[in-house]
């Protein structure tokens, strides 16, 4: 074979894979995004649509989930994103994401169902209206009517489990509730509702640990801290307990049980002070609170007692 041919074919056939492995090198040096979409019960979504719009330029990437819920994006320029996950009768999920060059980013993301309105349900309308009422046992019989309507809505297995309990059939209250937790493990007022029923059951273990998921989904409602509070004073923590007391006074300046609370924590401390601040604030927020009167003793034994002191 001529020399000069070989040359050239070797030489081409050398710049083919240099071209190659150029190619390689670059394309592994792009963006990569990729993951999963499931819904609560963690079956993934087919036909989930991942759109990502650069804030920037206005570009939109659409990508969607195969079968198994998966999906794979390479060679997203570097940018910042607005991103939404999407899937017919699913609530829509957002974010933003930076994307650098040669990043690589696993996303897996749950989307819960849209739940049915159900507030315009005349059986709900009634259930709320007795259950605001004291009626409770026609609260149940009316949420009961709901439930067979939307058996998979946990609001209507939290009305039915906080009426059924005020009806005095705690165990079956409770079942309704824990079905509750179980098919919205977001809704932070079941927890808070399961902490006061586990706590009343005289189970400081599960309360707390219900009072802690109430707090961590929703850290600005003050019923949670509460409700720690109760249970971390039953179990004679009690700087854990006024932490928590005190936490829901911040949280609601007019929450008079917590300084109620607070109150007694400070007493078995032998903060007598405090205690009587604390007693003092709640008098100026309940004065006719069935409680006044025993507040006052309490506030008026504390001040004898600082002066013999």
């Amino acid at each position: 074979m001529d020399k000069k041919k070989v040359f050239r074919w070797l030489a081409c056939f050398l710049l083919f894979f240099f071209c190659l492995g150029f190619w390689s090198l670059a394309s592994a040096q792009e963006a990569v995004l990729k993951g999963q979409v499931k819904d609560e019960a963690g079956l993934p979504l087919k036909g989930a649509r991942i759109i990502l719009l650069d804030i920037k330029s206005g570009n939109k990437f659409t990508i969607k989930t195969g079968k198994d819920g998966k999906f794979f994006k390479v060679g997203l320029p570097s940018s910042q994103y607005r991103l939404a996950v999407e899937s017919d009768g699913y609530q829509t999920y957002e974010r933003e994401l930076a994307v650098n060059y040669g990043g690589e980013y696993d996303l897996d993301v749950t989307l819960r169902k849209i739940l049915p309105n159900i507030d315009q349900d005349r059986d709900f309308l009634e259930g709320v209206a007795f259950f605001k009422e004291g009626n409770y046992a026609q609260a149940v019989t009316s949420f009961e009517k709901v439930l067979k309507k939307y058996p998979e809505n946990p609001v209507i297995y939290y009305n039915l489990g906080i009426s059924t309990i005020r009806n005095g059939q705690k165990d079956e209250g409770l079942a309704y509730l824990e079905k509750a937790s179980s098919l919205s493990p977001k809704m932070s007022e079941v927890y808070i509702a399961l902490a006061e029923v586990y706590f009343s059951e005289g189970d400081s273990g599960k309360a707390r640990k219900a009072a802690e998921e109430a707090i961590n989904l929703e850290p600005a409602n003050p019923k949670g801290y509460y409700n720690l509070g109760l249970i971390l004073y039953k179990s004679g923590q009690m700087d854990e307990a006024l932490a928590s007391f005190i936490t829901a006074t911040k949280l609601d300046p007019g929450f008079s049980s917590a300084y109620y609370q607070a109150g007694l924590a400070y007493v078995v401390k032998s903060q007598f002070k405090e205690a009587i601040g604390c007693f003092e604030k709640f008098l100026e927020i309940e004065p006719q609170a069935p409680e006044a009167g025993r507040v006052k003793s309490m506030i008026e034994d504390l001040k004898k007692q600082i002066k013999e002191s």
